[in-house]
């Protein structure tokens, strides 16, 4: 047996305080290669294979860069192990793949140009996936051994509560970011890198509904191609396609009968998790332009004296609308409207629609939080 126990019982000691400081993940991994008479090591989802959901030493760097170049990750000769893991949580190479298939396979034979070839393979749960330590000992080395095996296989308690420990600690960091959102009037729905939503704080429940919802874990708008956009945005933050010249990173429009469109800005959540451990990996952020505009007209029939009819008015102005647009969207006359202009000058002491519009521009910054705002009745 090739195993260091005093060393491996260290390495794994010092995985419940990568829980705290994940940091300290690679120097671990370096340490169970070495206890374990490996050549390299790599944390990866079974499901989910990509460049950023990998944790792996300096040594099989190179290896694992080949590994997604050359499309290894979406044809994956390793899970042939699945069964394996799920009956035992660990697999050998030997263990589903016979020699000759060792020899032939054009998966191997890109696997021996980095030396690599015999593995071990040890899953534990993951926030959403399984996960999967992929221990490797290059191509002239023996196979792990049986009696090795039985070892291996006990760190999987161990890496468990470590992975556990460290959903825990990034949920409650998102709790404390919705409490943040709420307090600040934002609505807010976190998700994770698989687009399922993990949280949606009060605020974000209330604009919720037949336009914009949550079916099967996923956000979805009643329309379709906004239904993908915000799929494809969700992909594209979580990565560092974002930063692409001409990509779109502007808010999405979620449209909604009767009332002005949702506008929805996704952003990636920040920290030093590696991203498998995370329990949300970006949000969700919604503007309700309707609010504001509701919000506005409020706090017009507040500080001036207006009516309902004059207030709604003075706020198409503010947003640039002309009067005939405004009778147009409010089912009046043109001269219904001009006399609603007439009153409003009398009452703010203005004489020219420019000069009524600075006034109301200049006041937005001191709108009144809705809490403390009078209401329409």
């Amino acid at each position: 047996m090739a195993l260091d126990l005093t060393q491996l019982d260290r390495a794994l000691d010092a995985t419940l305080e990568a829980a705290f400081d994940p940091s300290l993940w690679p120097g671990i991994l370096t340490d169970i290669s070495a206890a374990t008479n490996s050549y390299g090591a790599v944390i990866i989802p079974v499901t989910a294979r990509s460049p950023q959901l990998t944790l792996q030493t300096e040594s099989v760097a190179r290896a694992l860069e080949a590994y997604f170049d050359e499309g290894w990750h979406q044809k994956e000769w390793r899970l042939r192990a699945v069964p394996l893991l799920a009956r035992r949580g660990i697999a050998r190479e030997q263990e589903y793949t016979s020699r000759d298939e060792f020899e032939r396979e054009d998966y191997y034979r890109s696997q021996s140009k980095h030396r690599l070839g015999r593995s071990c393979i040890v899953s534990f749960s993951g926030p959403d996936d399984t996960l999967c330590l992929t221990l490797h000992r290059k191509i002239d080395q023996d196979f792990y051994d049986e009696a090795e095996a039985e070892i291996l296989g006990t760190i999987r308690d161990r890496l468990t509560a470590s992975a556990t420990i460290m959903q825990h600690l990034a949920k409650s960091r998102v709790q404390g970011m919705s409490e943040a959102f709420e307090t600040s009037g934002v609505a807010a729905i976190f998700f994770n890198r698989r687009f399922k939503v993990t949280h949606v704080n009060t605020n974000a429940e209330a604009l919720l509904g037949d336009d914009l919802n949550i079916a099967s874990g996923e956000l979805r708008s009643a329309r379709h191609q906004e239904t993908i956009r915000i799929r494809e945005r969700m992909a594209a933050v979580i990565s560092e396609r974002w930063l692409l010249p001409g990509t779109d990173n502007g808010p999405i429009t979620v449209e909604r009968y009767g009332r002005r469109p949702l506008l929805l800005r996704i952003q990636r959540l920040g920290g030093n998790l590696p991203d498998f451990f995370t329990h949300s990996i970006g949000v969700c952020l919604l503007d309700d332009p309707e609010a504001k505009h509701q919000k506005s007209i409020r706090s017009l029939r507040e500080l001036f004296g207006l009516t309902l009819a004059e207030a709604v008015v003075l706020s198409h102005l503010s947003e640039g609308l002309s009067l005939r647009e405004i009778a147009g969207q409010s089912c009046q006359s043109y001269e219904t409207v001009r006399t609603h202009l007439k009153s409003i000058f009398n009452k703010t002491d203005t004489r020219r629609q420019s000069e009524l519009v600075a006034l109301v521009v200049g006041l937005k910054n001191v709108i009144p939080p809705a809490s403390q705002e009078p209401s329409l009745l």
